[in-house]
């Protein structure tokens, strides 16, 4: 998996200024850690295991193979996830729930803020919050 600096405007999947990364790791780069409240971490799991519910609202693909966790080698996934907020899209792989966990990761706050407020994965109110960034990445594609 590439290394993303935190709230970059840059990830593996989405690209632009509406684009905050979070929680891509790296070995290589060193990471904020701290303790995560039970009530964030369980709504992290819960996009975690909606990933694919977000790719069609988000016209994300889906990427063949697996990432191996850099920091511990234990864990792999497959997805990427992508929370709303406002005119943000914050965009993390779905290994992140195991940074947190197993590494002690550290969110940023805005991220937190985020989390909490926006819709899941697979409900009509996520269809509907992430339109303008599938509106964004037609765009993207006709250029």
């Amino acid at each position: 998996m590439s290394w993303y600096p935190d709230l970059g405007t840059e990830t593996q999947i989405a690209i632009g200024p509406h684009v905050r990364a979070v929680g891509w790791l790296s070995d290589q780069h060193p990471f904020p850690t701290g303790d995560t409240t039970p009530e964030v971490l369980s709504l992290i799991k819960e996009f975690c295991r909606r990933w694919g519910d977000g790719l069609h609202s988000l016209h994300w693909g889906v990427y063949a193979g697996s990432h191996q966790c850099e920091l511990c080698r234990s864990r792999k996934t497959t997805g990427n996830v992508g929370v709303p907020s406002g005119e943000l899209l914050y965009v993390f792989p779905e290994m992140l729930a195991h940074y947190i966990e197993t590494h002690r990761y550290a969110l940023p706050a805005e991220f937190v803020a985020a989390v909490i407020a926006a819709p899941l994965p697979g409900t009509p109110e996520y269809h509907d919050a992430v339109a303008a960034f599938r509106e964004y990445e037609q765009r993207l594609d006709v250029q």
